[in-house]
């Protein structure tokens, strides 16, 4: 067996986020599994506690090119579990070409047991950050990178499966221009922030202060009566849409210190982020991020992953709805629209902490119904629910729009009567509902919740 040593601390960037750490000394085995002729194994992945909270994993690039021999696999298992034994957040901050290939298999194995130690990191509810420096490329992209809760990647590193060389080598070609990039990983949603060096640790102190325990007490939530006018469905739909705020708008407004969340694809058609609301750590999704914006398929995939992460990290979720329903489109529906809908669904149903929805605009149909199955249901006065737009009712019912939006009951007085929705609220009201819900013992909210939506609605008009 051999002693991990400590690799020199790097130059660059990495050395602010590593001034003050603590290395932590990992066993190693220290052999040349594959007998390569004049390999000398050396760990490229060193393993400190950092002062500001997590156990990081850090890759030397000088060692290797980065490679991540089986060494590093146990390095990086280590680092792991260390997290796990003393409740912190993982930090991984790679710099590799990929799998060391003088280990051989011994090496590639790496893989799946990176992947092990990660999941039991999940299990445990702690998160896992990883900054993609240049390059992050093979499997150490596969098994590390892809599979944290939060990503970053530094402005210019070549980051994807294959390296450009390795592309070239399979295919005859290098690959096109921006390809294999930090900014095309970024296009296709693959990474959440791309950053210079110089700023990526502003981004991981911004990311850890989401997780730090809620830090103001708030007011008991409050609700109010419906104004006692004659409004009806229709008017109450022009009324939601002649808003100009967005989703997005009031996500950056309620949730602070946000890190947001990258979608599949670049999609924009929702938002998510991890911030604070009123002092309260929360996961806060926005469906649709732009007014009358239809989310497509990655964009409730982005949902789903944000409802995942709040389960993983045990964060309570704000759910903020305006949607006049879900893209109906060909290319939306090849895209598995109705299937990327119901695992938004169930991500919410299942979500083990406190969940909050709060309908600001447009509630159109399964669209909106997917982010909304909350433990509690808020409404504003702009607010409008509808099994579908009075657009879509009156294609299938053939009856007038605004005659199919008058009958279909839907303003905030109609939802609150027939319990659909739990109060009408202004948004800032939002934090201290989510601070009530809190208080409520787990497995008493969540049979409210099966309850709740897997019953009758409780009252007819």
């Amino acid at each position: 067996m051999g002693e991990y040593a400590a690799v020199e601390t790097p130059s660059d960037w990495r050395a602010d986020l590593l001034a003050g750490a603590t290395p932590v000394e990992v066993p190693l085995l220290a052999r040349n599994p594959a007998a390569w002729p004049g390999y000398e194994p050396r760990a490229a992945v060193s393993v400190w506690r950092l002062p500001r909270g997590p156990v990081a994993a850090v890759w030397d690039f000088r060692v290797q090119g980065g490679s991540f021999g089986e060494d590093d696999a146990t390095a990086l298992a280590a680092a792991a579990a260390l997290a796990v034994e003393e409740r912190r957040p993982l930090l991984t901050v790679v710099r590799s070409g990929g799998t060391r290939l003088q280990e051989g298999m011994a090496a590639l194995v790496g893989i799946p047991r990176a992947r092990i130690a990660l999941r039991a990191l999940a299990d445990a509810g702690l998160p896992h950050l990883s900054v993609a420096d240049a390059p992050t490329t093979g499997g150490v992209w596969i098994s590390v990178v892809s599979a944290a809760d939060l990503r970053v990647a530094v402005a210019g590193a070549t980051v994807g499966f294959a390296g450009p060389r390795v592309v070239e080598a399979f295919t005859g070609e290098l690959p096109a221009k921006g390809s294999h990039t930090a900014e095309s990983a970024y296009a296709a949603g693959l990474v959440d922030a791309v950053l210079p060096g110089s700023e990526v640790p502003g981004w991981l102190d911004r990311a850890l202060a989401t997780l730090r325990p809620p830090s103001v007490l708030l007011s008991p939530a409050a609700g109010r009566s419906p104004q006692q006018d004659a409004t009806g469905g229709w008017e109450q739909v022009l009324r939601s849409r002649a808003r100009t705020r967005s989703g997005a708008d009031l996500l950056a407004e309620l949730v602070t210190g946000a890190v947001p969340l990258r979608a599949p694809g670049g999609d924009e058609t929702v938002a998510a982020a991890v911030g604070r609301l009123g002092g309260l750590p929360v996961v806060g999704v926005a469906v649709a991020a732009v007014l009358g914006g239809r989310p497509t398929p990655d964009g409730y995939r982005l949902a789903t992953r944000a409802f995942r992460l709040a389960a993983r990290w045990g964060l309570p979720v704000l759910s903020l709805v305006d949607t006049p329903g879900a893209a109906p489109g060909t290319v939306a529906e090849e895209g598995g629209i109705a299937p990327a809908m119901g695992e938004a669904l169930d991500a919410l149903l299942d979500c083990p902490t406190p969940t909050l929805a709060l309908v600001h605009g447009e509630g159109g149909s399964g669209g909106a119904l997917a982010v909304a199955a909350a433990d509690r249901v808020l409404v504003t006065d702009e607010a409008y629910f509808a099994a579908i737009g009075p657009e879509g009712a009156q294609a299938a019912l053939r009856r007038p729009k605004e005659e199919c939006a008058n009958r279909m009951r839907i303003t905030p007085a109609d939802l609150l009567a027939m319990g659909v929705a739990d109060a009408l609220v202004d948004p800032a009201d939002a934090a201290a509902h989510l601070v009530e819900l809190s208080a409520l013992p787990g497995p008493e909210r969540l049979a409210r919740r099966r309850e709740r939506w897997g019953s009758p609605v409780p009252r007819g008009l």
